[in-house]
């Protein structure tokens, strides 16, 4: 039965409630772009050398890798709003730090501990959104996320290159503030209370989220969550249970290979060093302002991504925006062949450079960057969702690290056209990947998601 919107009022208010948290993440990811240009000047408070800058961009990423860990035991011991609310923390104190930093190692420690925060959202979240929305939406609302994080990237980079290092960090604590205040009042998911076996309170949370349902309705929605939880708490919970099942273990290996394309294709190290980047092209848009416009951008893409992921679908969004981003890679690293490698003079073709970057970033933001967070809430059992769903976000923080950092020694080593030759091949290998393992959830419910990963093709057209 379709519902409208105007039902779902209150799933979209906690979800983007649940996402400020993103919004924190991003803003940390976001202070780089501005500051570490900033801090490697001859006029910065902290003095920092291009190593110390390429450790505090990647000891945030490091912090994560914990982060996720301590995710995976309270997630299901405290509840998935708990969690989130537990996160904003780390995500502050990181601020607090930044703005006492007096030397270079305060700063590891605030990169490393607002890490930590960010490991705690990105399983969190991606879980609590995919138990609380409708299967009509829930592919929107997980859009939220990426969404979210390009919100507080864009929210750094605009206020960065023209306020002080303190304001930066003291304006960014807000969205931290923010998410606190008003998540805090939002319900917890269904699925846990029901998984905890307390129906009162999942039956309240469920009249929450959708507060002009009729009692029928309510009652059948109540049912199918009880018939899901059921079936995935039917096992007991072992490690090996992540592999002991066709589903589980095809999960396993689409949300893996989706990080993998993600991360291999450069996102972190692009994210991170996006103002550098742009600096190289000499002419054209000054690099901060090519920055704030990037950014607009992405945001624009991840609104678009919003209303196109229920309407076109998971896969077609992952394919086509992984073959685009493989194209701006190979363009980005043949200007920088072109400039370091062949000596070219390309006075006045500065725009290619940041056509090609502002290009691959945008197309990410539309499918590939919010798509494999978004499925994390869709392809796992219940039983086993909080601890895969941390090891898939310990798997993508330890790709990333080792992107952003080797990022910086093979450009020094061998040329920053050799990364982004990295970076472009792998996303042109991770279409095969999307073809052949990547199935399709749009507009299926959590249960038929389970019985299409368990089932053979043919089975599941019996049971259709």
């Amino acid at each position: 039965m379709n519902k409208s919107r105007a039902k779902r009022w209150t799933q979209y208010l906690a979800a983007i409630t649940a996402t400020l948290s993103l919004a924190s993440t991003g803003s940390h990811i976001g202070w780089t772009s501005p500051t570490l240009p900033r801090l490697k000047s001859t006029e910065s408070h902290v003095q920092v050398t291009s190593d110390d800058a390429s450790w505090i961009a990647s000891f945030y990423l490091l912090g994560s890798i914990p982060g996720n860990i301590i995710a995976a035991f309270i997630v299901d011991w405290l509840g998935r709003k708990s969690s989130l609310l537990i996160a904003a923390l780390p995500l502050t104190i990181g601020w607090i730090l930044i703005i006492v930093a007096w030397n270079p190692y305060i700063l590891y420690a605030s990169r490393f501990i607002s890490g930590i925060g960010q490991g705690i959202v990105y399983v969190v979240c991606p879980m609590y959104i995919g138990e609380i929305a409708d299967k009509e939406i829930r592919g929107s609302l997980g859009s939220f996320i990426k969404l979210m994080v390009t919100f507080g990237e864009l929210y750094a980079h605009v206020i960065g290159p023209f306020v002080s290092y303190e304001i930066l960090s003291y304006a960014c604590i807000l969205i931290s503030i923010t998410f606190f205040i008003s998540f805090v009042w939002m319900p917890e998911s269904p699925y846990y209370l029901i998984m905890k076996n307390q129906q009162k309170k999942a039956m309240k949370s469920l009249k929450q989220l959708k507060r002009n349902s009729t009692e029928e309705e309510l009652e059948e929605d109540m049912n199918q969550m009880q018939k899901t939880v059921i079936r995935d708490l039917s096992d007991k919970v072992h490690f090996w249970n992540f592999f002991n099942t066709r589903g589980n273990r095809r999960a396993v290996l689409v949300s893996f290979g989706l990080q993998l394309i993600l991360q291999f294709s450069g996102i972190a190290a692009i994210e991170s060093y996006t103002q550098e980047i742009l600096q190289e092209a000499e002419d054209g848009l000054p690099a901060g302002v090519a920055v704030i416009i990037l950014s607009i951008l992405q945001l624009v893409a991840g609104l678009g991504a919003a209303v196109l992921v229920d309407k076109v679908g998971r896969r077609p969004l992952l394919l086509i925006t992984t073959l685009l981003a493989g194209v701006s890679l190979t363009i980005t690293a043949g200007f920088y062949f072109f400039k370091f490698y062949l000596l070219i003079d390309i006075t006045g073709y500065g725009w290619v450079l940041h056509a090609s970057v502002m290009f691959y970033e945008l197309i990410i933001a539309l499918g590939l960057s919010p798509v494999p967070y978004m499925m994390l809430g869709e392809l796992f059992p219940t039983n086993v969702k909080g601890k895969t769903v941390s090891l898939v976000n310990l798997w993508a923080s330890l790709l990333a690290f080792i992107v952003s950092k080797l990022y910086q020694v093979i450009s020094d080593a061998v040329g920053i056209y050799s990364a982004f030759g990295w970076f472009a091949v792998s996303s042109f290998i991770g279409i095969i990947f999307i073809l052949l393992i990547v199935p399709e959830t749009k507009g299926k419910s959590l249960l038929e998601i389970q019985e299409e990963l368990n089932c053979n093709k043919n089975k599941i057209n019996a049971i259709a």
